[in-house]
């Protein structure tokens, strides 16, 4: 990194864009502080000689002025921070306006025209970074936080910023590279220093690996929790998708009748089930028909369930299974699904493995649970959403990892497994340990790069570059 990158002050506007009651204007880098000092005039000025106009975490109430006319230019609170106490490391002052687009757009000008630059998408959350208050994990929580639009995304965040996952991390890699330093010496000086003990070897790629698996564990619910999970309802003609999709969504959102093929087209709707952001897929019947619009409507379906992330699945309870059902069960395939049983008003004494009696085929897999509800009476529908938050969180392992796993992360921490896999075929084998420095170099260098130990500029630009400028 070019030490005068870090040199240069940047200024950038670091709330909403729009009217508000109060916006802020933030500066950080060396000259931020001076800046500050010309621009801002405090309350009761002129103070005591010698006296400095800004004090370090401390707010003031007084007077931004233009810098060419000394026109006031708004009634404000600075805060200011001397670094390195401070979010990025440098002199960081914070500049609390009116809102407005006018007002903030002003003082931003001003700073500008005192010598700082605009500051780069998240360049305020990089400097933290590349200063070493952060590491890369709490940098990208940052985003996830400002992201975040249901409860469960905010803690997952939250926890993630505290460091804890990072820490995980963290402590894997120093315990493989202090054991990559003893092998390397042992190759190095095996007179004086010799191969290092096998047993240990053994024991911290074992308890290494175990630590990366629990790790992985948390991925899939990040997954879901960061970008969303689709749920599709898909059945035969008439079987209850859509009173079942206004029952979840509490609202009457699809057109409800009792014919059957009411439904053309694949409604989706958003949903926050309990802090998890869902997608819920209404579909059309699948049957096999001649009706023009309703082939479209079907097929529709079927793309539907091709990019599902979970299936619910409906039969009527009250009606014998049928060749359509199975039509259902074969379109669903591998993906994970639901099989409920709804219309259980209707048939009293319903017995769940009598009715399928083998017709499910279950060859392409069992069901995630099996449910019985009545989509009209709203009887059983809130077991849906309690198997759904299910399958999608491990709270235990999120808890206990500290956060979970983005998409990056995750493929780095999966190729320092498969790396400690291949350390453990080398020792099974029984050859030389220098033969085990290469992999165990491979997992050392790929959780490095998870926390920002190690990691490339277009790395660190990739993960920036979602941020909002001001952040």
């Amino acid at each position: 990194m070019d030490s005068t990158f870090l040199d240069d002050t940047i200024c950038a506007i670091s709330t909403a864009h729009g009217a508000g009651a109060i916006a802020i204007v933030r500066l950080a880098g060396n000259h931020a502080w001076s800046i500050a000092e010309r621009l801002f005039t405090p309350q009761g000025f002129p103070h005591r000689e010698g006296e400095p106009s800004l004090k370090t975490h401390t707010a003031q109430h007084g007077f931004i002025r233009d810098p060419k006319t000394a026109d006031i230019i708004d009634e404000v609170v600075v805060i200011p921070y001397k670094g390195p106490n401070s979010y990025t490391g440098s002199d960081l002052i914070e500049i609390n306006c009116h809102g407005g687009s006018v007002v903030t757009a002003e003082i931003l000008n001003a700073c500008l025209e005192c010598g700082a630059r605009l500051a780069r998408a998240g360049e305020f959350t990089e400097r933290a970074f590349l200063s070493g208050k952060i590491d890369l994990t709490q940098a990208e929580a940052v985003l996830d936080l400002i992201q975040a639009k249901t409860v469960r995304q905010r803690q997952l965040a939250v926890s993630a910023m505290a460091g804890g996952l990072g820490a995980k991390i963290k402590a894997v890699r120093m315990e493989l590279l202090t054991l990559l330093t003893e092998i390397v010496a042992g190759i190095d000086f095996p007179e004086e220093v010799g191969d290092a003990p096998q047993e240990r070897i053994e024991r911290v790629v074992a308890e290494s690996e175990s630590a990366l698996e629990r790790l992985l564990k948390t991925a899939r619910s990040g997954h879901f929790l960061r970008a969303g999970m689709k749920v599709a309802i898909v059945g035969k003609p008439n079987a209850g998708k859509s009173s079942l999709l206004n029952q979840l969504l509490s609202y009457d959102r699809a057109i409800v009748t009792e014919i059957a093929g009411t439904t053309r087209d694949a409604l989706q709707e958003p949903l926050d089930l309990n802090g998890i952001p869902v997608i819920l897929i209404d579909t059309a019947g699948i049957r096999h028909t001649e009706d023009t619009v309703e082939k479209i409507g079907i097929e529709r379906s079927a793309m539907a369930v091709e990019e599902a992330d979970f299936i619910l699945m409906l039969f009527e309870a009250n009606t014998p299974w049928s060749e359509e059902d199975s039509r259902v069960r074969a379109l669903i395939g591998q993906k994970p699904f639901v099989l409920i049983a709804n219309k259980v008003d209707l048939s009293p004494g319903f017995n769940f493995e009598e009715f399928i009696n083998g017709n499910l085929g279950l060859e392409a897999g069992e069901p995630v649970a099996k449910l019985e509800i009545s989509a009209k009476t709203g009887e059983g529908v809130k077991s849906i959403s309690s198997v759904i938050e299910n399958y999608v969180l491990t709270e235990e392992a999120l808890k206990q990892a500290g956060g979970s796993l983005n998409q990056r992360q995750y493929e780095l921490c999966n190729s320092a497994h498969h790396a400690l896999r291949l350390v453990k075929e080398t020792l099974a084998e029984g050859l030389p340990q220098d033969c085990l420095a290469t992999d165990l170099k491979l997992a050392v260098d790929r959780l490095s790069e998870v926390c920002g130990e190690s990691v490339s500029q277009e790395v660190i630009g990739q993960v920036f570059a979602n941020f909002c400028i001001g952040k």
